[in-house]
């Protein structure tokens, strides 16, 4: 679900096809969920807002800060909610103890219910086609001064920008992980998914073996970053061993991942 964007396309209409294809998905996986118990319904879902609001912070000095807020808020809501249904998933796809699974079944399939009937009442299956008639208009453009002129510079620029914003969020947490609490890291994934959400829209600007290395790099942290997080919530706890392993493993990534630096500069 990766828009193409070119160099040459206004900022509000780059914004326009990102938020178009991030609903559409939204839509689609929605549908998943509301009508299989299938684990990629929710998951997929949420990458998808995900993936929206990375755009909004990437696209946020040509958009409205009071719209900006509203469209962040309601994806949040909406992210939220199917949160809980994606945990009991991972709960119970993680379950290694044969006593557990059929309480974690029953779990997941009690949540399911429930955000379904959450999905319902906060009018769920009406968000995609609600944000693609907003985005046709233009009430949610900056029209200040300092709005005008990043749309006067171009989508390059704004895309750097962006990209340095999300690198210095990223860092922001320091390079040892060995330091972090578990909370700490888990804000450090969320960082580095926005910014290789931003990467992925805005990597046709840039191509060549340093974006190449730079995102292999970020996807391989990402994942031992998620599988730690994921063993955090087990209902059985890790051995030391292997949270030491993931922990190793996610730590060369960074140390990779910082060594390359910034394809965009």
């Amino acid at each position: 679900m990766t828009e193409k964007l070119t160099p040459t396309l206004r900022p509000e209409t780059a914004f326009r096809r990102i938020a178009a294809g991030c609903a559409a998905a939204f839509a689609d996986h929605l549908a998943q969920v509301m009508a299989s118990d299938d684990p990629e319904g929710p998951h997929k879902a949420r990458v998808a807002l995900r993936r929206f609001r990375s755009a909004l912070t990437g696209f946020a000095p040509v958009i409205d800060p009071a719209a900006r807020r509203e469209m962040a808020g309601q994806a949040r809501e909406l992210f939220r909610a199917l949160g809980r249904l994606r945990d009991a998933d991972v709960l119970l796809a993680g379950c290694l103890d044969p006593t557990a699974v059929a309480g974690l079944a029953a779990d997941a399939d009690r949540i399911r219910s429930e955000v379904r009937a959450e999905m319902v009442s906060m009018q769920a299956a009406d968000y995609a086609g609600a944000l693609t008639l907003r985005l046709e208009s233009k009430d949610w453009l900056r029209q200040d001064k300092r709005g005008k002129r990043w749309h006067r510079r171009g989508l390059p620029r704004l895309a750097r920008r962006a990209l340095d914003r999300a690198w210095e969020a990223c860092l922001a947490h320091g390079t040892s992980l060995a330091d972090l609490a578990p909370e700490t890291r888990h804000e450090l994934r969320k960082e580095l998914k926005t910014l290789r959400y931003l990467s992925e829209y805005f990597a046709p600007f840039w191509p060549g073996p340093k974006q190449d290395r730079f995102l292999a790099h970020l996807r391989a942290l990402q994942e031992s970053l998620g599988t730690l997080n994921d063993q955090t919530l087990a209902p059985v706890p890790p051995e030391p061993a292997v949270m030491a392993t993931l922990l190793t493993n996610a730590a060369k990534a960074l140390k990779a991942l910082v060594k390359d630096g910034p394809w965009w500069s």
